[in-house]
């Protein structure tokens, strides 16, 4: 008779020791998966900083080259002027 409850505890023992290392495994794997997720996420988030960086840096370049188009426009402009006012002094010229 104590045999037989030494048995039953054993198996009984057996069974949660089983359990257990179920519970231990499934964590492991979890913890794994949750690893590679944030592993995941750390580079999606250094590649969008590294695309930001790209981007704030194109935006200076057209930023720089819109303010130089708007020099060169001014330049233009200016010698629109000159062309309309030796065109006038040309056209007052040629008539008298």
């Amino acid at each position: 008779m104590k045999i037989n409850l030494t048995v039953s505890k054993i198996e009984e023992m057996n069974r949660l020791y089983d359990r257990g290392t179920t519970i231990i495994n499934d964590f492991v794997r979890n913890l794994e998966r949750a690893k590679k997720l944030s592993d995941e996420l750390f580079y999606s988030t250094e590649e969008q900083m590294t695309g930001h960086k790209e981007m704030m840096k194109a935006m200076f370049e057209i930023e720089k080259e819109v303010n130089e188009i708007t020099q060169e426009s001014g330049k233009i402009q200016d010698g629109i002027l000159k062309i309309k006012t030796q065109s006038s002094d040309l056209k007052a010229l040629s008539v008298v």
